[in-house]
Order: structure tokens, then C-alpha cells, then sequence
């Protein structure tokens, strides 16, 4: 018997946000020592257990990683079980989003299991806060593994003080993260979406960099991008990342697309929330984005590319069309722990198949010379 034969039927049933903080909260304890750890891998993941093999290897706006998946922001909003996620076979996590204040979010229930790998979330950024989140990502300073903060604001913050908002809270994890992402694309915090225009994005963006300055010197940022912008919009956010030299774009977040959520009853139509998780639509959605922004670009800025990632064929599906680094988020409630094990050995035996040297050699080769089967 199967995860998706067994445990994921029931997580259908279950309280979806209920679950996921269970989850995670397993996942922390057995970071208490490297024995249960171990428990961990071999329990989770039995067969498909954490992967390593140098064609994997990638470097994403100079920092380095092992294989091209990481749990994306989201799952681990507060920082809690970065060690644990690694051991399963991830290169990374983004953590996050992370505010400057605590924050509780929307009225629960808010979060739900629609069909089979496919969630509605309509979390509104709930977080412990920027020093809570400090604290946790302290016990994993130097450990080697790579570590995004995924950064949002606070819902009753005012739009013209979201550029100082974002730069507090880069400037309290700047010792901690190894890349920054500007979260502006968020369906569920009023108006949050606005802040994707060009001015106000500007305004963040500089912000940021100036806080990282100070600090120290800047390190890799990304800005996250909606699923639903237009061409002409995500063409606005492709100048403000090249304009300020920014490392890339984060492509996508969820989708509010009405018409993909009446798939799966006409209760979630008009439901407030985003949608993510293995609807073809959706995935689409998301992968025509990163084609579009690796056109736009000739490949000039990196992507990380988000959304419906359930196996090597969807992974593929996004490093082809530009993504260098691949993040899954519903996919592990979908599929299961062992997922990424599973994921990173299919690509290895593609490239086996294929005489490919390097998963490299595999981003954005759906509109070049490169080799593409």
C-alpha cells in the first residue's frame, strides 16, 4: 500500500492546516538528535531517501545546491524543521513568509485539501513574527544548508511604509538567509498584490538593497510573482528586477482564477483564497510564466519555478522552460516525504538516458540548441 493509497484519502478528511502543523512540528522534534533523524529518513522516506549525485548540482544567484528542489515558502512559514526537510532529500528551504510583527492571519478554517494534491489556502500571513523567526533559523546558522527568507508585510501596514516593513525584516535575518524573496504577489492580504506595480515595487526593492548595504553587501533577491499577471504586468516586474540587478523571479504563487477553483465544486468558485497543487491548469499557469519571463530575458535572470511540481515530468516540465531551481510546497501533501528522493533520482536517470552531463545543461533547453529530450 501507498502514501496516496493510505494517508492521503485521509488527509482529504482531516483539517488541512491541522495536519500541516502536526507535520512540521514531527518533522522539528526529530531534529533533536541525529539518530532520530535518521528515524526520520528511514521511516519517511524508506526507498526513495535523500539523493546526491554531481549532475544534480546547481548554483542559483551564487549560492549552491546539492539538487535543484526546495521546499518552498509556505511550508515552513516560521523556520522550524529546515534540518529535517533537508535529510528528506531537499537542497533548501525557503522559510516564510516572515513579517515584522506577529501576525495570526485570516479566521480559521482556512486552509483546504479540494481534490486529490490540490489545496485552497486563504492563510493571510499568519506568522510568529521576524524575532521569533530569528531565534528559530539561529540554531541552523553555518550548518551548510541553504536557507531562503521569503518576505512579506503586515496586513495593517499602509502601502507607503511597506518598503521600510520589507527592509526590517531583511535586516534582522540578513545573518540567516542565503537569498531573499520579495513576496508581493500573496492573494490573501488586502491590496497586497498592488505592491507588484512597477513604482511600488521599486520602492521596495531599493529599500532592501539599501538595508543589505548597510549590513554587509547584497545578497541574492528574488521578487515572487502571481500566476494571474498579465504579460504587460510581469513584463513591469522583469524591468524592476533588471533595472536594480536583482538575481531573478520566484514564478509563481497560487492562482485565484475562479474558473480553475469551479473545478472542484461551485463552493470554491467565489471562495477567497489561492489554489496550488496538481491542477493541470494551474501548473500550466505557472510554467507559461517561467517560459515567458526566460524568453523575455534570453535567460539573463534566474527563475525558481513553483507550482503543480508532483514528479521528474513536472520538474522537467519548469527547468526546461527556464527554472533552475524547482520548489514544492503542496506537492509533499500530495505525494509524500519521499518525494524529492523519487524526483531527484528520475532526473539523474534522464540525464543518464539522454547522455546529459548536467542538469544545467537541462534550464530554459526547450528554446535553445540544447539538448531537450
Amino acid at each position: 500500500m501507498t502514501y496516496q493509497e493510505i494517508i492521503r484519502p485521509l488527509l482529504i478528511r482531516l483539517d488541512s492546516e491541522t495536519w500541516h502543523d502536526y507535520a512540521r512540528e514531527t518533522l522539528h522534534l526529530a531534529e533533536k538528535s541525529s539518530f532520530t533523524l535518521k528515524v526520520l529518513e528511514l521511516l519517511l522516506a524508506y526507498h526513495h531517501r535523500r539523493y546526491t549525485h554531481e549532475k544534480l548540482h546547481i548554483v542559483l544567484g551564487g549560492v549552491s545546491f546539492d539538487n535543484p528542489l526546495m521546499v518552498g515558502a509556505g511550508w515552513d512559514k516560521a523556520g522550524r524543521a529546515v534540518k529535517s526537510l533537508y535529510t528528506l532529500g531537499f537542497s533548501g528551504v525557503e522559510v516564510g513568509s516572515v513579517l515584522a510583527f506577529q501576525q495570526p492571519g485570516n479566521p480559521k478554517p482556512r486552509q483546504f485539501i479540494i481534490g486529490p494534491g490540490v489545496a485552497l489556502n486563504h492563510l493571510g500571513f499568519n506568522s510568529p513574527g521576524v524575532k521569533q523567526v530569528a531565534a528559530n533559523l539561529a540554531k541552523y546558522e553555518n550548518n551548510g544548508i541553504p536557507i531562503g527568507v521569503n518576505i512579506g508585510k503586515n496586513r495593517n501596514t499602509p502601502d507607503r511604509q511597506a518598503p521600510a516593513e520589507y527592509a526590517v525584516v531583511a535586516g534582522v535575518l540578513y545573518q540567516y538567509a542565503d537569498y531573499f524573496v520579495i513576496n508581493v504577489s500573496s492573494p490573501n492580504t488586502p491590496g497586497l498584490r498592488r505592491l507588484q506595480d512597477r513604482e511600488p515595487l521599486t520602492d521596495i526593492v531599493q529599500a532592501v538593497n539599501s538595508k543589505m548595504i548597510e549590513l554587509g553587501g547584497p545578497k541574492p533577491l528574488f521578487v515572487k510573482i502571481a500566476p494571474d499577471l498579465t504579460e504587460e504586468a510581469a513584463n513591469d516586474v522583469i524591468r524592476v528586477v533588471a533595472d536594480h540587478n536583482l538575481s531573478g523571479i520566484v514564478a509563481t504563487n497560487t492562482t485565484i482564477d475562479v474558473r480553475i477553483k469551479a473545478k472542484y465544486g461551485n463552493k470554491w468558485r467565489n471562495r477567497e483564497g489561492g489554489l496550488s497543487g496538481d491542477d493541470p491548469d494551474f501548473r500550466e499557469m505557472a510554467t507559461t510564466k517561467i517560459s515567458h519571463i526566460w524568453r523575455e530575458t534570453k535567460g539573463q535572470i534566474e527563475i525558481i519555478g513553483v507550482g503543480g511540481v508532483k514528479d521528474a515530468v513536472t520538474a522537467l516540465e519548469k527547468i526546461k522552460s527556464g527554472a533552475k531551481v524547482i520548489q514544492i510546497v503542496t506537492g509533499l501533501v500530495g505525494e509524500g516525504p519521499a518525494l524529492p528522493g523519487k524526483i531527484n533520482r528520475e532526473l539523474v536517470a534522464h540525464m543518464n538516458k539522454r547522455g546529459i552531463k548536467s542538469i544545467n545543461d537541462l534550464v530554459g533547453s526547450r528554446f535553445s540548441n540544447k539538448t531537450t529530450v
